[in-house]
């Protein structure tokens, strides 16, 4: 499992609170009028407890205000935590029919409700250890002598009692010191970390995660591929080629990544791109991983400033027909534009980013074969795993087979449509979805009169060719199992049955952290019904093809020196996380030790 991956499966970690503040202030005065009628207080004097707690946790929020990352909603929060685990500790004391009151525990109860205060105010609130020790026990303390006689607090407050009090703060002050150091060197402050992050998520305030995502990052040169098309009658192009003059559609092609999570840095960057340069139809997904983040804005407005800058590779009027081929479960649809190769690659069985080995043995082979540049696409459109070596050849194997059917075909002229629909949803980006319809002359029914045939290549592998490419393509991160199957079938049966059909997401990351489930995000067809994506799919592409005419294409290349996060740095994270969580359960098990130890002196005491 890679750094990445070990740090998404902490991401569920961060879903335990409850979605609603009101639910956690609810959970907490339900837990304290439960405590209160558990230790057989006044119930007339339960609403007055409720009523100070509600002031109490005024209070820790006063205390606790000018840490940015300190709301009352997260007062709450910690308040219902720390309120369910006292009354789990007397709960436990019901069921332990043996003990004849529930002084002691109470006390013990609360305890450990202090612990974890400390603990969530040091760690996620960032306040200091000194200050939160101060903080911490307010509350709890309060609501003990609200509940319980002075007398009865003094007489229970024997050497065991406080001995194991005294062990559970330790235990909690341990934590504090060695979870934030835990990922040493490489991350200074690990609680520093967490903050930035609950500042970006809960906040959308991106700028201390930029500022330490910045601050390790690493130059490196990359490179965006751009196909531009430029139509005869120009009346559906949407913006100027810098160095012609002339009306373009492009499709883009960075080699950075979409990521890491909104709003940080190039979370957005289908869309930042789209918002710029309002010839972009679609911002495809190269082959590349998170290391290739953007860290900061800043740095996202360098990349996008460069685009503007870029050298032409070929150009032409003239392409071949579109070929497909399929071994196993890997799928490669390609065209050739002249001696430039466009390869769109899927999974049937799902995937997440392809590996750039992949990239890179594929890119030899197409040079050595006389092209003279490569777009290879990771159509991101299937949920699934990493590929096993074996399918990571079949993927390889599939786009060399595509690659030397490309070459033995003729070229004609070829016309090209575009339509564009924005839709708002939870599973679909600001880009919103894009048709691209790539039509050629001189071929019938998948005949172009190529010096190849379309036989087998063996009992695994197929490939033809049709005399055009629909490509669907939508602003959003993946998509549900099944749903690229439907789409691409539902399209070629209703629209163009004579066209190769390929559903492409962007991989945004605008919708990271939105969602509320263990992926951390809405993949495309789990908000939006997959019938509503249909027709509106089904529509854009009549629209493409309706507007299509005969184009010429640009092969261009940018290149630029920005800073991307590269791989040490979440290799730095992951280990810092990791290194906390055993960290934490170590501390949990000691404290576990010490109740059962407070349990055993209590039943000792009677």
């Amino acid at each position: 499992m890679d750094s990445v991956s070990r740090i998404h499966r902490r991401f569920s970690l961060t879903l335990i609170n409850p979605s609603s503040h009101k639910t956690s202030l609810l959970i907490s005065l339900a837990c304290i009028s439960a405590i209160a009628y558990t230790v057989g207080a006044d119930l007339l004097l339960i609403p007055v407890a409720l009523g100070i707690a509600l002031l109490l946790f005024r209070i820790d929020y006063l205390l606790l205000k000018d840490h940015p990352v300190a709301k009352l909603s997260k007062v709450y929060h910690t308040n219902a935590f720390a309120f369910m685990l006292w009354f789990a500790v007397l709960i436990l004391s019901i069921l332990l029919a043996m003990l004849g009151n529930h002084d002691t525990l109470l006390i013990e109860g609360m305890v450990f409700a202090v612990a974890l205060r400390l603990c969530i105010f040091t760690s996620v609130f960032g306040s200091s250890l000194k200050r939160s020790a101060l903080i911490a026990p307010i509350t709890p303390i309060a609501l003990l002598l609200l509940l319980l006689p002075y007398d009865a607090i003094i007489q229970v407050l024997d050497a065991p009692t406080i001995a194991t009090g005294m062990a559970v703060i330790g235990i909690a002050v341990v934590w504090c010191i060695m979870a934030d150091r835990s990922g040493r060197p490489g991350v200074e402050s690990t609680f520093r970390l967490l903050q930035a992050y609950l500042l970006a998520w809960t906040e959308r305030d991106a700028r201390l995660m930029e500022s330490m995502m910045a601050s390790k990052a690493e130059q490196s040169t990359v490179s965006t591929k751009i196909l531009a098309f430029r139509r005869e009658d120009g009346a559906h192009a949407v913006g100027r080629s810098s160095k012609s003059g002339s009306m373009y559609d492009m499709l883009i092609l960075p080699d950075v990544h979409p990521g890491p999570f909104y709003p940080v840095g190039g979370s957005n960057l289908p869309y930042d791109i789209h918002a710029r340069y309002t010839t972009t139809v679609a911002v495809m997904h190269g082959i590349s991983d998170h290391s290739s983040n953007l860290p900061s804005r800043d740095d996202v407005e360098r990349f996008i400033d460069s685009l503007a800058e870029y050298s032409i590779v070929e150009q032409g009027s003239t392409c071949t027909a579109s070929v497909e081929v399929q071994v196993n479960n890997a799928r490669v649809t390609g065209i050739a534009f002249g001696r430039v190769a466009l390869l769109l690659l899927s999974s049937a069985r799902g995937m997440d980013d392809l590996p750039k080995s992949i990239r890179d043995d594929v890119e030899h082979y197409a040079f050595e074969h006389g092209f003279k540049d490569l777009l290879i696409v990771d159509a991101h459109n299937c949920m699934g795993d990493d590929l096993s070596s074996e399918e990571i050849n079949d993927m390889i194997d599939a786009c060399k087979r595509t690659l030397k059917a490309l070459t033995e075909m003729v070229q004609h002229r070829f016309r090209v449509g575009v339509a564009r629909a924005w839709h708002e949803s939870d599973d679909i980006g600001l880009a919103g979805m894009s048709a691209i319809a790539v039509l050629i002359d001189g071929v019938v029914d998948g005949n172009s009169n190529s010096n190849s045939s379309n036989s087998n290549s063996s009992n695994n592998s197929s490939s033809s060719n049709h005399n055009g490419l629909l490509i669907l393509w939508a602003d959003a991160n993946n998509a549900v199992k099944g749903l690229s199957a439907y789409l691409e079938q539902s399209i070629r049966r209703e629209v163009a049955s004579n066209l190769y059909v390929m559903l492409c997401t962007s991989d945004t990351h605008y919708t990271s952290g939105k969602a509320r489930n263990r992926m951390g995000y809405f993949p495309l067809g789990s908000v939006t019904n997959r019938d509503e994506l249909r027709s509106m799919l089904v529509s854009l592409s009549k629209d493409a093809l309706a507007s299509a005419t005969y184009a010429v294409y640009e092969a261009r290349v940018s290149r630029t020196l920005v800073k991307i996060m590269g791989e040490e740095q979440f290799s730095n994270y992951s280990y810092a996380l990791d290194r906390a969580m055993r960290i934490t359960k170590v501390s949990i098990t000691a404290s576990i030790l010490v109740f059962i130890l407070m349990v055993l002196s209590t039943f000792l005491t009677f």
